[in-house]
């Protein structure tokens, strides 16, 4: 596994366009109407960045739309009123995230909505993914959690998303810092 520079992705070009799409264009929206904190261990512009961040590195490294997976990375804390263990929350984030996919001028198709909404429902449950957007989410969120508690591959869906859990967080951290240097990425891990 470490035989590739964890940070060499040539889709950075990619990842920045769809990235400032969510910071400019979604995530405000996701700040409105999440009862998440801003900051902290679950936080909109700590965590959810990150996720948001890896989940489109994922869903390139796949050759899929990143945009179906920046919806679901956004929304898949939205619920959270705490750190603490909760299985639900992402099943109590899908009014709000209804809300905001019908407010947005973006519009997806009733199959592709249905996978977004069932991404950020399940993504604390899934073990095998049903599709790529869930895999991205799922990857991208317990990425931090192999930095943190130890990698088990089965609970990753993604090549790169293996690769990158079973990384050097500070290597792919350095590389998020490089390309975002107005976000503070190692609060994230």
């Amino acid at each position: 596994m470490n035989c590739i520079n964890i940070t060499k992705n040539p889709n950075i070009k990619n990842i920045e366009k769809y990235f400032d799409f969510y910071t400019i264009k979604l995530k405000p929206y996701v700040v409105q109407f999440a009862t998440q904190n801003l900051d902290g261990m679950h936080g909109i512009n700590t965590h959810t960045n990150a996720v948001v961040f890896r989940g489109i590195d994922y869903a390139l490294s796949l050759d899929k739309n990143p945009l179906p997976v920046v919806f679901a990375c956004a929304f898949h804390d939205m619920a959270r009123t705490h750190d603490m263990i909760d299985s639900e929350h992402g099943k109590y984030a899908l009014p709000m995230a209804t809300k905001i996919m019908k407010t947005m001028p973006i519009f997806f198709d009733k199959d592709t909505e249905g996978k977004i909404l069932d991404a950020v429902a399940n993504h604390t449950s899934g073990v095998v993914a049903p599709d790529y957007i869930s895999a991205c989410l799922w990857d991208a969120d317990r990425t931090r959690l192999a930095w943190q508690y130890g990698f088990n591959p089965k609970y990753f869906n993604t090549e790169r998303g293996k690769y990158v859990a079973g990384g050097d967080a500070w290597k792919y951290i350095e590389f998020q810092r490089k390309n975002f240097p107005e976000f503070t990425w190692d609060r994230e891990y």
